[in-house]
């Protein structure tokens, strides 16, 4: 007996010793085997896509889709799976039925949606159409329109110039563009990948951002509201036939409600234009049957974590994320099902893989990311410290790297370094393995108006995967045409691997990385 158990005693200290000290090459492996051979992202991205989708902020179906993610996660043997409430006076909207359609001078099904929040129609209601293109010169509307406007279907802003669509409406970045963005030395420049960021922090000046760019046209629609107009029909230059309802965010419980407001599309926006135009007076039947309700505990950030074996470095902790909710026309699947699925499916990678990280692994599922980041900004304030204040909380010094997915579906290929170059030699280092998939551009150009700005505030290093843009901007961003048949499979699973890959690296590492100065 006593030689058996010194046998079993041998077999598991080596066991333990072997695990422990796991070469990189062999780690990788592992994650490549389950990342490219194992794969899940599919059967992911297609749950929350055809399943539970959409997620607008606030509704149960967010809430279900939270629990589905929660129970998943759990299933794979996570560590700590959690809720975090955001928010406590985030409505829930949601569609139970609408119609649209022209009856004069010609019948024409009108393709349209509605805007999120907008109020309901109480009923099937008709009404002549009349123009507005410019809003901004309010007092110029008042004294031009004042009066009358009562039953009236305001046809709002200007119709967008025809659309011949010679260029492509999917593309790939160049090796061209990849290589000028290596090349950048500033952060805020005109991009070879985008459009500058500006100067404007969305945090610190969140205040001003969501008054200029969100809350815009209120006054207007309160006008429109007090005059008796009964609806608003917009559009946006999405051809062809695409509609894009973003850009109402009234979903505070104490936010006024706009009129019955739909999104349709360029061509119908034009032929009712032209028809307006000329005095031919066209008449719209609608009518939009929406709930409103306000139920706080739908509100929750999904949080998950792998816990770090090192008894002195499990504290510390990786975070990835990427935004869970989504806006209502479709199923969210590229904004931001793709990148939810894909971060989802790093940490089974990693626990399927049976790798132990020093480090812990924090997943967080965002919500209400398209409100202006409110799931992210409310847990900053909750872990990091209040915004526009010095003090912070000592876990800011706990947490090596912040790395976020949010630009559809499209392969990684790199690495924004928000102006960070001292992490640039570490992340070429170790994506290196994966130079044949070209995902190691690293810029240290910015990019905004998503979750990792948060992070990057409280100066804690946090990024952006640069995406090939496929379709996203011109399709599929916040459209009716949000849908599954825009996610490829290759780059779901090379996107998932890699960052899986490098998490575990930065996981590993003695020390945290660097930040920026």
């Amino acid at each position: 007996m006593k030689i058996y158990s010194k046998i079993l005693i041998t077999v598991f200290l080596f066991i333990g010793f072997s695990a422990a000290s796991q070469s990189l090459p062999q780690a990788l492996s592992k994650i490549n085997t389950e990342g490219f051979q194992k794969s899940q992202v599919m059967n992911l991205i297609t749950d929350l896509s055809d399943v539970y989708g959409p997620r607008l902020t606030g509704t149960n179906q967010y809430f279900t889709a939270a629990e589905w993610a929660k129970k998943t996660l759990e299933n794979w043997g996570i560590d700590k799976v959690y809720f975090e409430n955001y928010c406590d006076d985030c409505m829930g909207w949601e569609v139970k039925s609408f119609n649209v359609e022209m009856t004069e001078p010609a019948y024409m099904k009108i393709q349209a949606y509605p805007y999120a929040w907008t109020e309901s129609s109480n009923g099937v209601q008709i009404g002549d159409v009349v123009s507005i293109e410019n809003q901004d010169d309010l007092e110029q509307v008042k004294i031009q329109w004042s009066g009358k406007l009562k039953g009236k279907i305001i046809l709002f802003g200007s119709a967008p110039e025809q659309n011949m669509l010679f260029e492509p409406l999917s593309k790939r970045y160049t090796k061209e563009q990849l290589e000028e963005a290596k090349k950048s030395i500033t952060p805020v420049v005109d991009k070879p990948l985008g459009p500058s960021s500006g100067n404007l922090d969305l945090i610190k000046d969140f205040d001003i951002l969501f008054e200029k760019f969100a809350k815009k046209d209120d006054a207007f629609f309160a006008f429109l509201k007090e005059e008796g107009a009964i609806s608003a029909l917009g559009t946006s230059p999405m051809f062809p036939g695409i509609i894009h309802p973003s850009g109402t965010y009234n979903y505070r419980k104490n936010d006024a409600r706009p009129i019955p407001y739909f999104a349709i599309s360029p061509e119908n926006f034009g032929k009712l234009k032209r028809l307006t135009d000329r005095g031919m007076n066209p008449k719209i039947k609608f009518n939009l049957d929406a709930d409103l309700y306000l139920k706080p505990e739908n509100n929750v950030n999904i949080i998950g974590e792998i816990t770090g074996s090192d008894p002195k470095l499990k504290d510390e902790f990786v975070m990835i994320g990427a935004h869970f909710d989504s806006w209502h026309p479709a199923s969210g699947a590229t904004d931001n099902g793709a990148g939810s699925a894909v971060m989802m499916e790093v940490m089974r990678i990693i626990k399927a893989s049976g790798l132990q990280p020093k480090r812990t692994i924090r997943i967080a599922l965002w919500g209400g990311e398209e409100q202006a980041l409110v799931g992210s900004r409310a847990y900053g304030e909750k872990h990091f410290g209040k915004v526009n204040e010095t003090t912070r909380k000592k876990e800011v010094e706990k947490i090596s790297a912040y790395i976020n997915m949010d630009n559809g579906a499209g392969q990684m290929r790199g690495i924004y370094l928000q102006g960070n170059e001292a992490v640039r030699p570490i992340f070429e280092e170790m994506l290196e393995p994966y130079a044949y998939l070209d995902v190691n551009t690293l810029t240290i150009e910015n990019t905004n108006f998503t979750d990792h700005e948060v992070f990057d505030y409280y100066k804690i290093p946090g990024f952006q995967i640069i995406q090939d843009p496929l379709n996203y901007k011109t399709v599929t961003h916040h459209t009716n045409l949000d849908v599954l048949e825009y996610v490829p499979k290759r780059d779901m699973m090379v996107n998932a691997t890699v960052i899986a890959a490098l998490v575990y690296q930065i996981a590993q590492m003695d020390r945290l990385l660097p930040r920026e100065e």
